[in-house]
């Protein structure tokens, strides 16, 4: 090849090297990754301005939440102390009505009383427990027409009658007994008017404990005790006073 053609050569590849095109700036990508840091950070700080006002919100809503709760609870606090007082004014009224109704009780008298008498003529004989079949009156049911017992319903004081009438120059010894034990002794002696007597007394007497009359050595037995229609023989009592 000539001189001039390697000349011209070289000519033309030197031109082309030092003529401008369009190219990339070889800061292009890391303009790009910044800008995208900084996007990238704008957003975390956006973020973490959310997430604070969440927590503070969280925070609020937890104070507010502690808050009620200490008022709920000193409201209950005093619900339950008003309903305490409430409570200890209705039990001291019921005790106060109780005790009203217990002094009322009290002061009512339980009526217990029997009358009873014989239907016939009887015969007796010693240790004998003298029986009034007909009854009259048997307030509270306390006496017993088929034994001739009477038992005590409550505790208290009791008065207790007998009348007998006895024949003629006879003598009839009789006991008014509780649970065996003889509590007073009472003679009746016949006259020649075929005339009745009666006796009484008073007795504390425990409930449940049995009183009858009872005929005790001394007198006379067999028929000696004088019935009809215008002689009756009985035996009563009545509760006068509970203990």
């Amino acid at each position: 090849m000539s001189l001039c053609k390697k000349v011209f050569l070289l000519f033309l590849l030197t031109s082309g090297r030092n003529c401008e095109e369009p190219h990339c700036s070889k800061y292009d990508f890391e303009e790009k990754v910044l800008e995208k840091m900084v996007r990238m950070e704008f957003k975390m700080e956006n973020m973490k301005s959310e997430v604070e006002l969440c927590v503070k919100r969280v925070e609020s809503i937890k104070m507010e939440v502690s808050d009620q709760m200490k008022t709920n609870e000193q409201e209950l606090e005093k619900g339950l102390e008003a309903s305490m007082k409430e409570v200890s004014g209705v039990t001291a009224e019921v005790k106060t009505k109780l005790n009203e109704f217990k002094g009322l009780t009290d002061t009512v008298t339980l009526t217990v009383a029997f009358k009873a008498r014989l239907n016939a003529i009887v015969s007796v004989e010693n240790s004998q427990v003298i029986v009034f079949p007909t009854v009259l009156f048997n307030e509270a049911d306390a006496y017993n027409l088929g034994t001739g017992k009477f038992t005590a319903p409550v505790n208290g004081l009791y008065m207790f009658s007998l009348a007998f009438c006895v024949y003629p120059q006879k003598i009839l010894i009789v006991g008014i007994m509780i649970e065996g034990t003889r509590y007073t002794t009472s003679l009746f002696r016949g006259d020649d008017s075929y005339g009745c007597s009666s006796a009484d007394t008073v007795a504390i007497v425990t409930a449940g404990q049995k009183i009858w009359v009872e005929v005790l050595p001394g007198g006379n037995t067999g028929t000696i005790i004088n019935q009809d229609a215008y002689r009756w023989n009985t035996f009563s009592g009545a509760l006068i006073n509970t203990m």
